[in-house]
């Protein structure tokens, strides 16, 4: 259980604000936010309306409004991870942050010398440009004298990501988080993960009745999403139970293909072999070799002359397993499999032991393949597309925004953009409310 607020109250800012998780997670420690700053003007004004308090003290591009900062205790970022210049002056490492929107925290760091610091990013940032970039940031923070502590991966000794499911909740989003201090870091500043504490996606999930009219509307699968679902399904329920299901993704333009691919690419033949390989296809009688290669999967169309290994090894382990199951393909499913989009044509199987059928775990649509998991998480939302947006298999719907809110520690009643896109956007943005709550508690009143 997370643990009550803290026994004083501080002043903070909330910098690249999005839908406000920091200051959620602040306030409810009993803390005050006395600045904000949000680029997206329907963001800043949700903002308003979700925290009263902040009319006045939320505004726009932090590179026109910083000078309005006032003086606080804890300043708080979900930072765009911008690559450094290698370029210019380079007189000190906080001239290597120049040009990038870190630089506006360390001169506000600068100018007020706040008592702690919270920084979030995502998962991969350690590894940002060869990591150089967390290297610049863990200096410039040193260099203001600061120490600094993040979430560095296990395998590089350090803590390792924070997701909400290490601490009970069902969202799988593994985020590096920074945390800094004048003063002396707690001996551990980030929770530890329980991996062995179950999670359920029922502990988010609405009742279809309680869904409104537009609910219904926007979570709703299309016709073509719910026959490919269906399709793999049927597949699924040929194959013997004895055969297991493929840890790689499933490439369905496998099944019927021919061309040549351990030793040379099919761009290295000529268009008269080319012509061979995708006969099945009946080619127009004088087309080009670029006319051929279009009748390749798209992944085997690419102009090399030879691919590389993991891609030598993706296809051979998925024409062994076609071989392994064809008496269980039937002609009349590969039709059908070939007139989905090539995005539909592929499966990701990530529930290993599991009941094989589809509409019992969660879903997502992704360029490469329709990706299964269990029903004990949901997957990361993503902040650049709508189109992946995790599907409740048991419910057959796509979740809701009040779900997406719940797995995010927001309330239900927090108001998001209007546009459904827009919403997911935000969500996937956001940072996650509980997680930075105990990770503030923990940095603030000690471990």
């Amino acid at each position: 259980m997370l643990k009550g607020p803290a026994t004083r109250s501080l002043r903070f800012i909330d910098l690249f604000a999005g839908l406000g998780g920091f200051h959620l997670a602040l306030r409810g420690l009993g803390h005050e936010c006395v600045f904000a700053s949000e680029i997206d003007e329907e963001l800043r004004s949700l903002y308003r309306t979700n925290y009263l308090e902040a009319h006045g003290l939320i505004h726009g591009d932090i590179r026109e409004y910083k000078q309005k900062i006032p003086a606080h205790d804890i300043l708080c970022a979900g930072f765009p991870c911008q690559p450094f210049s290698k370029s210019g002056r380079q007189q000190g490492m906080l001239d290597k942050t120049r040009g990038t929107l870190f630089h506006e925290i360390v001169e506000i760091l600068e100018q007020h010398r706040p008592s702690y610091v919270i920084l979030e990013n995502v998962g991969n940032f350690e590894r940002h440009d060869g990591g150089r970039t967390w290297k610049i940031v863990k200096e410039s923070l040193a260099e203001l004298g600061y120490q600094v502590r993040g979430t560095e991966h296990v395998e590089s000794g350090g803590h390792g990501l924070i997701s909400p499911h290490h601490l009970g909740f069902p969202h799988t989003r593994e985020r590096f988080f920074i945390v800094a201090s004048l003063g002396q870091l707690p001996k551990d500043p980030f929770p530890k993960a329980q991996r062995d504490r179950a999670t359920t996606l029922e502990d988010i999930v609405q009742l279809n009745s309680e869904l409104s009219k537009e609910d219904r509307k926007w979570a709703a699968l299309s016709e073509q999403q719910r026959r490919c679902i269906d399709h793999w399904n049927a597949l699924l329920a040929r194959v013997p139970d004895d055969i297991e299901l493929p840890s790689f993704p499933i490439w369905g333009d496998e099944i019927l293909a021919t061309y040549p691919f351990t030793k040379k690419a099919p761009y290295a033949f000529t268009a008269k072999d080319l012509r061979e390989f995708v006969r099945q296809y009946r080619p127009p009688r004088k087309a080009k070799k670029f006319q051929l290669l279009k009748l390749l999967p798209s992944y085997a169309r690419i102009e090399e002359h030879k691919f590389p290994k993991w891609k030598v090894d993706f296809i051979q382990n998925n024409r062994d397993w076609f071989e392994e199951i064809s008496p269980y393909l039937s002609q009349r499913w590969i039709q059908k499999l070939i007139q989905f989009p090539p995005s539909l044509r592929k499966l990701e199987w990530n529930c290993k032991d599991e009941d094989r059928d589809l509409w019992k775990h969660v879903l997502q649509f992704r360029p490469s393949g329709l990706r299964v998991k269990r029903y004990t998480s949901c997957p990361a939302l993503v902040a650049m597309t709508s189109t992946q947006i995790p599907i409740l298999g048991p419910k057959h719907r796509f979740i809701t925004q009040i779900e997406g809110l719940r797995l995010q520690g927001f309330p239900d009643s927090h108001k998001l953009p209007q546009k459904r896109y827009a919403a997911f956007q935000a969500l996937g943005n956001a940072v996650h409310v509980l997680v930075v709550r105990e990770i503030a508690r923990r940095l603030i009143n000690g471990a």
